[in-house]
């Protein structure tokens, strides 16, 4: 262990010596320490943080995989330059050299990153301390209650819609309306008599409402403590001025909890959080949530509104589960797991070729792994399927690179899988599970996989001979 960390020493103080790294250090400082003097959001206080961490932490982490891919050349120049021959003729086998250059990477990120997030969390209070708030009261509460938090949401709870569709279709099969169909189903008949059901639930007609449950909402039940109800509707027939009246009833008096009423006026289309004391929440952890759809401000008309709860906008119910500051740990460790695959890549690549090839094919590698969702719904929607691979040339060519991606995911992780900032953006927890899912994919074995690799091709290597 100590000769794989004398590498590592010796590859830590290339990379500090490194111009290239002083560079990217330098952006990175630039981005982190420019930002909030540039980014508004949408003028209120909790836009100017949440688009100032999600430009900064999107910048640090494409900036600092750029550096892990320069900062292998150190392995390159000694081998270009002869300078290995020093390192071989000690008694030092090739595996150690190998894991002690990665290591040494891994250690110049792991501070580097720190450093950035220790920054951005000193930016963000800088922001809340010095940015001109557009309301005292609430924007300050917004921040604090939705932003710098960790949030964890829970779906409601939708009703058993395949008990209805079973009793509608044993009606159906009662009146003979399937004698005739060709090719009848009935499962699938089932399902869609299910989705029919879901999408009348989903409707809410002028002075109806709606019953929302939710369970295992885990909050602290003291009246101090809030939860929110995130929620968002399309509304037809809506009044002139585009903001629709409503009425939400939360609580359930037969669990002994207190009902609250909140009466909202919220602008159609968009996303909308109400705030409502913890203890609305059932013993049992249950929520009960109504919501009327009929204007509850007396002297004002009543506009006759049809309003939709798509499944794509579900209502949630998000409540603390943890703090800013370890939300803000975990992000950094899942954005360590990528930079740690990315410099076992790096060093593999290395191994095999010259600096600019090795540095072309390693960046290509974190191009695969950053829009590999979006790459794979593009050849998904590009593909037939009801085609064959011979069909045409563009589905040969289409589905032979599926197949190549299918096989290249063996390796390649989906980064945008473990991508988390848009979720520590929106206060919502980066739960302990995922960065431990990421740590055990991206670590423990395909970086440890890469590494094996990159060894075995090294030890194979005439280290005197230099790769064009």
């Amino acid at each position: 262990m100590s000769r794989i960390w004398a590498v590592a020493r010796q590859m830590i103080a290339e990379g500090i010596r490194m111009k290239i790294a002083l560079v990217f250090l330098v952006l990175i400082g630039a981005v982190v320490l420019g930002l909030p003097l540039t980014v508004a959001g949408d003028s209120s206080l909790t836009g100017a943080v949440q688009s100032f961490m999600s430009y900064g932490l999107s910048a640090t982490g494409f900036l600092l995989g750029l550096l892990t891919i320069f900062m292998s050349r150190s392995l390159s120049d000694e081998l270009v330059h002869r300078q290995i021959f020093l390192v071989m003729t000690k008694p030092i086998p090739r595996w150690q050299y190998v894991v002690g250059k990665w290591l040494g990477i891994t250690v110049l990120n792991a501070v580097f990153l720190s450093c950035a997030g220790l920054t951005i969390y000193g930016m963000v209070h800088y922001i809340k301390r010095t940015h001109p708030p557009i309301d005292d009261r609430y924007d300050e509460a917004e921040l604090n209650n939705e932003v710098l938090v960790a949030r964890h949401a829970l779906p409601t709870k939708l009703p058993n819609f395949m008990q209805d569709a079973e009793l509608e279709y044993d009606r159906n099969v009662e009146e003979g309306m399937y004698t005739d169909v060709p090719g009848f189903k009935p499962d699938a008949e089932k399902i869609r008599l299910a989705q029919k059901h879901e999408s009348r639930w989903r409707v809410v007609g002028p002075r109806d409402r709606r019953i929302f449950e939710f369970e295992n909402v885990l909050c602290d039940r003291a009246f101090k403590n809030t939860i929110q109800i995130r929620y968002k509707t399309e509304v037809s027939q809506y009044p002139p001025d585009e903001i629709f009246r409503a009425l939400w009833r939360f609580g359930d008096p037969y669990k002994g909890t207190p009902v609250y009423d909140a009466p909202v006026r919220h602008v159609v289309g968009r996303f909308h959080t109400i705030r409502v004391p913890a203890d609305a929440v059932a013993e049992d952890h249950t929520l009960l949530a109504h919501f009327y759809n009929q204007n509850p401000f007396q002297g004002e008309r009543q506009f006759n509104n049809v309003m939709e709860f798509r499944a794509s906008d579900g209502v949630e119910v998000l409540f603390i589960v943890g703090s800013f500051e370890g939300n803000l740990v975990r992000l950094l460790i899942l954005m360590m797991c990528k930079l740690m695959f990315l410099a076992a890549v790096s060093v593999l690549m290395v191994t095999l070729f010259s600096f600019p090839v090795a540095c072309l094919t390693a960046f290509t590698v974190y191009i695969l792994a950053a829009v590999g969702s979006f790459l794979k719904d593009s050849l998904d929607f590009a593909s037939n399927d009801y085609a064959s691979m011979f069909s045409s040339v563009k589905e040969f060519l289409v589905q032979s690179i599926m197949h190549i991606y299918n096989l290249l995911q063996w390796i390649i992780p989906d980064f945008g899988r473990y991508d988390a900032v848009e979720t520590f953006v929106n206060g919502r927890n980066v739960s302990l599970v995922w960065v431990l899912q990421a740590t055990t994919e991206m670590v423990l074995v395909k970086s440890l996989i890469i590494l094996g690799l990159a060894v075995l091709f090294f030890h194979r290597r005439e280290v005197a001979e230099v790769s064009f």
